[in-house]
């Protein structure tokens, strides 16, 4: 009884230590909280979390950081005094326990993870005994990892640690305008594929999310550089949404997918459709001069130009490949996205969410290790954030089952990651027959999931982890009809 007293005082001391070094090592709120729920995911295996903060002095509690949940049921996370376990933890200033039956599921997360036993426990984040805030932590009945008394004691006192540590400082901490926009606006959740990017804590995204504040509004067109997955395409929604266009259309061409016949016809379709709003041409470099010259005769009306290019444009135009008029316009407001190894601090919570997204959308139960997720971080893929979600898939689609996915999994599935070349004589190696592999896999889960809700797609999305839109794609990709509901 005795060791096992010390073996969980050991616990707790390790615990406590590593929120206390994350809270001097890292300078941003954001990246603060975000460090928090990942220490919580490594020692206690959580299944989604949240630190919340009070609006306002007498104002209702809105969710500040989040882990594991999706952007459409954050969206629903604000609370008010009394309002479910976290308003009552608000109100009273005490930690608390429930089981899934006594929770209000305000946000919807239980119903994503049906068939999972969930706990919930919450502590006060406190100033004195000023309630500013509540830490949330979501567990499966099997991982809870002490006596619940021991639990609620332990959050308690790292309550009392982020109450003195956010009031030490908030003379310090300068707001990011455009950090609390989104937050006041994650119902864009619905529209906006890939709004986790908005929380990354790196100082090179935070830097281009002010840049972003600043020119939203402006009437000019707007250039986007960055290796290919790094979500170019979604930021110009991004900023689409957050400007005074966000009612009016957003249309996307990509001349890519397009003959070159059909570019002019397509581009003058894709504006009239964006009137009034933002048309984004993605690769603008691939469009040919003389539609380009068009382009530059579109963007003097009222809908706003946006585009994307992988690398400098000045590179593109030496090389013949954009107008000079064109480099010109599109040259003046531009944002560069910097690829993956150089904000090293952003794939932690990247890796995190993917994982999530894809264990839930797929009714898994495997967790993945700490020491996995910095292999990601130490090696991030070349091709950025999709590179993530391709090998997280992959590492998925072969060791869903396991309990945890491990560093010789990843050896096995994913050599890449860790520097090496992949191994031709594996049985399920070749990268033409993973994704055929994971594209069958992916079908599957669709039908299921159709059948599951009677073919209502929204809730078939939600239950998924998709956008409507994203579920609309893969149908039509994999030529998968929808039933009429029974």
């Amino acid at each position: 009884m005795l060791k096992k007293r010390v073996r969980l005082k050991t616990e707790e001391l390790r615990l406590v230590n590593e929120i206390l070094k994350t809270l001097t090592r890292y300078g941003e709120l954001n990246r603060i909280f975000d460090k928090i729920l990942q220490i919580f995911y490594s020692f206690w295996s959580i299944e989604a979390g949240f630190i919340a903060l009070k609006e306002s002095p007498e104002g209702r509690l809105r969710v500040h950081t989040a882990f594991g949940f999706l952007p459409s049921e954050l969206e629903r996370a604000i609370y008010s005094k009394g309002e479910g376990i976290t308003g009552l933890t608000y109100q009273l200033g005490i930690p608390l326990y429930a089981t899934e039956d006594e929770l209000l599921n305000k946000t919807g997360l239980l119903q994503r993870l049906k068939g999972k036993k969930l706990v919930f426990f919450t502590a006060p984040i406190k100033v004195g005994d000023k309630v500013i805030g509540v830490l949330g932590l979501f567990l499966d009945e099997r991982e809870v990892p002490y006596e619940v008394e021991k639990v609620l004691e332990t959050l308690s006192v790292i309550g009392l640690i982020l109450g003195t540590f956010i009031e030490l400082k908030a003379k310090d901490e300068l707001p990011i305008n455009l950090t609390e926009e989104f937050l006041k606006n994650l119902s864009l959740g619905g529209e906006l594929e890939g709004e986790y990017l908005f929380s990354l804590p790196s100082p090179a995204f935070r830097n281009i999310l002010r840049l972003i504040d600043a020119v939203k509004n402006l009437p000019f067109p707007l250039l986007l550089v960055g290796e290919a997955g790094v979500g170019k395409s979604v930021l110009a929604k991004f900023i689409h949404l957050l400007s005074e266009r966000k009612k009016k259309p957003f249309a996307v061409l990509d001349p890519r997918e397009i003959p070159a016949g059909e570019l002019e016809e397509k581009l003058l379709s894709a504006w009239e459709k964006s009137r009034g709003g933002t048309l984004l041409v993605k690769h603008l470099q691939t469009l040919p001069l003389e539609v380009q010259r068009l382009l530059l005769n579109l963007a003097k009306g009222p809908t706003r130009i946006m585009a994307t290019c992988p690398a400098e444009p000045l590179e593109f135009y030496r090389e013949g490949k954009l107008l000079p008029s064109l480099y010109r316009s599109f040259a003046v407001l531009k944002i560069e996205v910097p690829p993956l190894r150089e904000r090293k601090e952003d794939i932690p919570p990247l890796v995190n969410f993917i994982f999530a997204k894809y264990r839930s959308g797929w009714n898994l139960e495997t967790k993945i290790s700490p020491e996995v997720v910095k292999l990601f971080e130490e090696n991030p893929p070349r091709d950025n954030i999709t590179g993530i979600e391709r090998i997280v898939q992959r590492l998925l689609l072969i060791f869903g089952k396991k309990e945890v996915i491990t560093l010789k999994d990843v050896e096995l599935a994913a050599p890449e990651l860790s520097g090496r070349e992949r191994v031709e004589d594996l049985a399920f190696t070749g990268e033409k027959k993973f994704t055929h592999l994971l594209e069958e896999e992916e079908k599957r889960k669709i039908i299921e999931a159709l059948e599951r809700t009677n073919y209502v797609k929204s809730r078939a999305a939600k239950l998924l982890g998709y956008t409507l839109r994203q579920l609309d794609y893969r149908l039509k990709k994999y030529g998968i009809e929808v039933k009429k509901r029974k």
